[in-house]
C-alpha cells in the first residue's frame, strides 16, 4: 500500500494537487476525503469519479493532514491499495432507523470479508450515534472493529454531510470496509480527562435525554457542580461552556469511562441531550478541566503501540473529537502533530462530533471528547 497526503484552502488549490497526483506513477483506488467546504463536494467527487478512485467523503468544520493543520482545511489521504481489499457501503436512514442502517453495512461487511473491520462516518447528530455501534455489533459481533468520527459542522445543531462515489447525504451512515485480514490496523481511542467527585445517577431518561440527575433536573445539577450558570436561550450553550470541558465520565462495569458530553439543553424542564444514550440508573462522573496532560496521553499511548505491537505503518486516519479543539485551541495541533511523527506517514483527519475506536483494554465503543486514531500497513 502506498500513501500520499493532499490539502488546499481553495478550490483551485485542492484540484491542482489532486490532478497533479493523478496524472504521476502513483495508482490511486481509495480516496479518503474531508471537506471543509461543502461547495466542492460535488466537483472534488467529478474528478475522483473520472479515475476510477472509490471515495470515502466527509464534510468537516476542520480538517488537517501530516502537512498543515489549521482552520477551513480540505484535506484528502489518497491510497494505492488493491481493490479487492475494501468495500464502500452507504445507507440512508430515518431518524429512529439508524441502528438498521448499520446492520445492513455489517452484512455488506460480513459479505464480501471473513474478517472486516469498518470505518465508519454519519451525517447528523440528532439521532444517537450510539445506534451505529449497535448496529454493527448486533451483526458482526462484539469485537468487531469499528473506528470514525461523525461528520461535523460549524452550526453543532445542523450537522454535515457524508458522501461516496454519486451519492451523497445528510440522513446517512457510510462505511468504508477494510479486509483485515490483508490490512493490518492498529489504533487506540483515548480521552484523557481525568474523574471529577463521587459518582452520581441518572434517574430519568429516554434515550440521549438525561432528565434527571439524583432526582434533580440534570441541567441544574450540571451547572452546580461544574459552577457555570448557561445561557438558556442557547440550546447549544450547554456544550459550549460545560460539555467541552467537563464531559460526563459514564462508568462501565469493567474498562475505562466512557465520555459522553452534554450537548444540547431543554430550558423548559432543564432536560439535556448528549451525543450516546444513557440508561436510566447509568452511574456517572463530571471531569476535572483538561491539562496538557490529556494531549500527552493520547501521544504516549501511540508511542508505546510503536514501541511493543506495531512497528511499522503506511497511513494513519485520526477522529478527533472538536470538544479537544474548544479545550485546547490551536495548542491540541501539539496532540495532532505528535501522533503523526510517531510513524511519520500520510495522515489525514478532522474534527469530529463523536468517535468511535478501541479505548486500551477494551473493545471498540462510541466516545466524545477523545481522539481516535488508526494507523495501516499492508500484510
Amino acid at each position: 500500500m502506498k500513501a500520499k497526503s493532499i490539502f488546499g484552502r481553495s478550490s483551485k488549490e485542492i484540484i491542482e494537487k489532486l490532478t497533479d497526483v493523478i496524472n504521476t506513477e502513483f495508482n490511486s483506488t481509495l480516496a479518503i476525503v474531508f471537506m471543509s467546504d461543502k461547495n466542492l463536494v460535488d466537483s472534488i467527487s467529478e474528478i475522483l469519479d473520472k479515475e476510477n478512485i472509490s471515495i470515502f467523503g466527509v464534510t468537516v468544520c476542520r480538517g488537517f493532514t501530516d502537512e498543515a493543520m489549521d482552520s477551513n482545511l480540505n484535506s484528502i489521504l489518497l491510497l494505492e491499495i488493491n481493490p479487492s481489499y475494501f468495500k464502500i457501503a452507504y445507507e440512508t436512514y430515518e431518524p429512529d432507523k439508524l441502528e438498521k442502517a448499520a446492520n445492513k453495512i455489517a452484512l455488506t461487511g460480513l459479505d464480501f470479508f471473513s474478517n472486516p473491520a469498518y470505518f465508519v462516518s454519519a451525517s447528523h447528530v440528532n439521532s444517537p450515534i450510539d445506534g451505529i455501534l449497535n448496529g454493527i455489533t448486533s451483526v458482526a459481533g462484539n469485537d468487531a472493529i469499528i473506528i470514525g468520527g461523525i461528520s461535523s459542522d460549524d452550526d453543532l445543531v445542523k450537522g454535515g454531510l457524508v458522501f461516496t462515489n454519486n451519492k451523497k447525504g445528510a440522513d446517512a451512515v457510510l462505511s468504508l470496509i477494510i479486509d483485515s485480514d490483508s490490512i493490518d490496523l492498529t489504533g487506540y481511542a483515548v480521552s484523557g480527562w481525568k474523574p471529577m467527585g463521587t459518582a452520581k445517577t441518572i434517574t430519568k431518561s429516554e434515550g440521549n435525554r438525561v432528565f434527571t440527575i439524583d432526582n434533580q433536573p440534570a441541567l441544574d445539577v450540571i451547572m452546580k457542580y461544574t459552577g457555570i450558570e448557561v445561557n438558556l436561550d442557547d440550546i447549544a450553550d450547554v456544550y459550549t461552556q460545560i460539555g467541552t470541558v467537563y464531559p460526563f465520565q459514564v462508568q462501565k462495569e469493567a474498562g475505562i469511562p466512557i465520555m459522553n458530553p452534554p450537548l444540547l439543553l431543554n430550558k423548559d424542564d432543564h432536560s439535556v441531550i448528549c451525543g450516546m444514550n444513557i440508561p436510566e440508573g447509568s452511574q456517572i462522573k463530571f471531569s476535572f478541566p483538561p491539562d496538557f496532560e490529556v494531549l500527552e496521553s493520547v501521544v504516549k499511548h501511540a508511542e508505546n503501540i510503536k514501541l511493543h505491537v506495531f512497528p511499522e505503518a503506511e497511513a494513519m486516519i485520526i477522529f478527533s473529537c472538536i470538544g479537544r479543539y474548544n479545550a485546547f485551541g490551536p495548542l491540541v495541533n501539539q496532540e495532532i502533530e505528535g501522533l503523526q511523527k510517531v510513524w511519520d506517514v500520510p495522515m489525514a483527519g478532522f474534527f469530529s462530533f463523536g468517535e468511535f475506536g478501541k479505548p486500551p483494554g477494551g473493545k471498540s465503543d462510541v466516545h466524545g471528547t477523545t481522539c481516535s486514531w488508526v494507523a495501516l500497513k499492508e500484510k
